[in-house]
């Protein structure tokens, strides 16, 4: 049973507005922000919003020539690495990991460790300086959980991400608006 109800007019809407985002930035030049997947402590991915559908995998394989030579990426696969990782360094003695960044020369990918109990994973332009909406970030990250606090409950509950699914095109659209303002406050860095 879903607890919220979400109108099929406002999620048409969000699923339009999301198409016309995708047109608005050009395959040729990575936006600063990517995608970004939500994570639970133990690595089980949650959901994943990308700024266009397949935005990873294309940037990930830019520079490769032919597509086809290149595998896919499983994104699902991410979460559960950092979280080997996390638990790893405990058992290791090292006192609180900070976020892990890891970089190439066309992607970047940076957590939060921030909140208790979900890792957030995000995909980054590697020119990306994120001291510039950090605080932007998590005070979204922190609004999230805390509103949406009952439908990720529920999810973890049920075993279901149909209690979520409406945040992954909130998230698509948060995330342009994180793009557009991360421009515009590098112009001035």
């Amino acid at each position: 049973m879903i607890t919220a109800t979400y109108s099929k007019e406002l999620l048409t809407s969000l699923k339009e507005e999301i198409s016309e985002n995708k047109r608005n930035f050009s395959k040729t030049q990575i936006p600063p922000f990517l995608g970004c997947t939500i994570a639970d402590k133990y690595g089980k991915t949650l959901f994943s919003y990308e700024l266009f559908e397949g935005s990873i995998d294309y940037f990930l394989k830019k520079d490769h020539g032919s597509n086809d030579t290149v595998q896919d990426l499983d994104i699902n696969l991410i979460p559960m690495f950092i979280s080997a990782l996390e638990a790893f360094s405990q058992e290791i003695n090292i006192k609180d990991l900070p976020g892990l960044k890891l970089e190439g020369t066309n992607i970047k990918l940076q957590t939060i460790f921030s909140f208790d109990d979900y890792t957030i994973i995000f995909f980054l332009n590697p020119n990306v300086n994120m001291k510039l909406v950090e605080t932007r970030i998590i005070s979204y990250l922190s609004y999230l959980f805390e509103v949406y606090k009952s439908d990720f409950t529920n999810s973890f509950k049920m075993s279901s991400s149909n209690f979520i699914l409406h945040l992954k095109l909130l998230g698509k659209i948060w995330l342009e608006d994180l793009n557009n303002t991360y421009e515009r406050l590098a112009e001035f860095e």
